[in-house]
């Protein structure tokens, strides 16, 4: 049988919980969306960070496993943005016509 960190489990559940009440708090605060956006994002990055290194045991995994998760993520977010500029015309003010106007 295997010794569990439980310790470690509750700390990474504090900081978890402590993050979520920052981002329940920031969301009071009626900030501009210039300032809030990126701020709710370092917030959920730092959320999903700790998810993945803690619970899904990727901490002390070796480099061949976090290179395929890397590029795996670098392709995500690529495809992520082409979407978003081939369909998402009016997110940056611009107004395509239709082809049969």
């Amino acid at each position: 049988m295997t010794s569990v960190d439980v310790k470690g489990y509750l700390a990474v559940f504090g900081a978890l919980l402590a993050l979520t009440t920052v981002t329940v708090g920031f969301s009071y605060l009626h900030l501009p969306h210039s300032i809030a956006i990126p701020i709710g994002i370092a917030i959920a990055i730092a959320k999903a960070a700790l998810v993945v290194m803690f619970f899904m045991h990727l901490k002390g995994e070796k480099p061949m496993v976090m290179w395929p998760l890397g590029l795996t993520v670098f392709l995500f977010v690529g495809l992520f943005i082409s979407v978003l500029l081939s369909e998402g015309d009016h997110l940056f003010g611009t107004r395509f016509t239709d082809a049969f106007h």
